[in-house]
Order: C-alpha cells, then structure tokens, then sequence
C-alpha cells in the first residue's frame, strides 16, 4: 500500500451499530466502495441498514463490550481473521448522561470512566499493538466533546471522562508516530439526534442554545462522519495529536449575540 490506502481495506468501528459510529461508517464506506467495515457493539442495532445497501461481504459485526479489554481483543482478532487486518480505527461508542454532580452514585460515575477511558484506550491499544507488530501504518479517530472545554452543569463524569479521551489522543499520537500511527479525535457540539429532539421537547435542553452557536443551528451526523473520514484518509497524512472541533461555531462563541 501507499502509505495506507485505506479506501481499499478495512475500518473497525466502536459503537458502530447506531449513534454517530454508524453515520461515520456509512459516510466512509459510501465515498470508498471497497471499503469493509468490522463494526463492534453491543446490539446489531441498523447494520442490516448498512448490509442492504452495501452487501452482507463488506460488513461484519462482532458483539463486544468495549469496558471488557479481552470482549475487544476478540473482536479485534475476529477482524484479522476475516480480513487480514485493517488501516483505520474509529472509537465511537459512547453515552452521556444528564445527573447532578452531588446525585451521582459510584457505580454510575465508574460506568461513565470505564465505557468512554477504558473503551477508548483498550481499542486503540488492540490497534496500536496490531499495526506496530505488523509493520502495517494506521490512522485512528477518537471521539471526544465540546462539553469539557467548560464548565457543563449536570455533565461532570462525561466531562472528565471525555477530557481523558483527550489526553490518550494527544499521548499516544506522540508515543506511535514512529510507527506511521496517526492519532486524532473529532470534538463534537450538539447534533440533531432523536435524544437532542427528545431534550428539546421535554425542556431539558434549553432552546436558546441554538442561538448560543454562531451558525445558529444544530449540526448534523452527516458532517461529523465527514470530519472523521478527513482524518482517516492519506489527505490528512501530516495530522496527528489534533482535535477537530466540529460544532458550528459553539465553543467560541457561547452567548447569543445582539446585533442591536
């Protein structure tokens, strides 16, 4: 391969049955249309969305447990053995939670840590290990969040657990460079979900944060899976260690402007 031609192989994707892990895999294998996906998560969830419009060949799911280090190394080896091997890696599988920070129990606070760090860092290890032991260069797409650039009431354990996310970004981009392991995280703001749809509606999410984003508007799956494929792709092959903010605007701006 040149460098790492990645639209010919295969990506592994966490969380990559719904949320934004299946809009990040569907983008990709939609521009590149030799691309496999291995996708990794609890519930088969859409991938019979992706099987029907790309073939049951390209797509392959393995249950897995991202908070279990040997559940990944399972599903990491059940990749290699179907294809060989893969070139990208896209850790996505995740949850937040709206709880005060005195309210929070232990095993709630431990829940959040192990699912976002320990899934995190255990498939990017599994990747790491396979791609500096092989000798074959990868690029990995970590998935962080606007939410611990400030303070964020009611978000402490996602928060600190996404501030982390972070640092292993940042860490293991300098650590794996020697090996042509690329290492970045997208940072997103609110996206149109059916949860952000429902916040709304019930009255948890205030509205007025519309206004707080300077493009005033809520982003959408579509352009953080094309924020992700940018970093995976050999256009990106002098990035590494960087986050990229995909939030129309929210982080800099935060208050609604008055243009009287």
């Amino acid at each position: 391969m040149n460098r790492r031609d990645i639209e010919h192989d295969t990506i592994v994707v966490t969380g990559g049955t719904s949320g934004l892990g299946f809009s990040c895999a569907q983008r990709a294998m939609r521009d590149w249309p030799d691309l496999h996906a291995s996708l990794l998560d609890m519930k088969e969830g859409r991938i019979e969305e992706l099987e029907k419009e790309f073939g049951k060949d390209r797509v392959k799911f393995f249950k897995t447990d991202v908070t279990d280090y040997q559940s990944i190394q399972d599903s990491f080896a059940g990749t290699i053995a179907w294809r060989g091997g893969f070139s990208g890696l896209i850790a996505a599988a995740g949850y937040a939670t709206n709880k005060s920070s005195i309210e929070t129990t232990p095993e709630e606070w431990r829940a959040m840590i192990s699912c976002h760090l320990d899934g995190t860092f255990f498939a990017n290890q599994a990747a790491g290990r396979f791609w500096s032991k092989s000798g074959r260069p990868g690029a990995i797409v970590n998935f962080s969040s606007v939410s611990h650039i400030f303070g964020w009431p009611r978000r402490v354990s996602y928060a600190a657990a996404k501030a982390g996310i972070d640092s292993i970004t940042r860490t293991l981009a300098v650590e794996w460079a020697e090996y042509g392991i690329r290492v970045n995280a997208v940072v997103p703001g609110y996206i149109n979900t059916p949860l952000l749809e429902e916040g709304l509606k019930s009255g948890r999410v205030d509205p007025s944060i519309r206004e707080m984003h300077a493009m005033e508007r809520f982003g959408e799956a579509e352009e953080i899976a094309a924020g992700v494929k940018f970093l995976l792709s050999n256009d990106a092959s002098y990035i590494t260690g960087e986050m990229l903010t995909i939030d129309g605007g929210f982080t800099p701006r935060r208050i609604p402007w008055n243009r009287d």
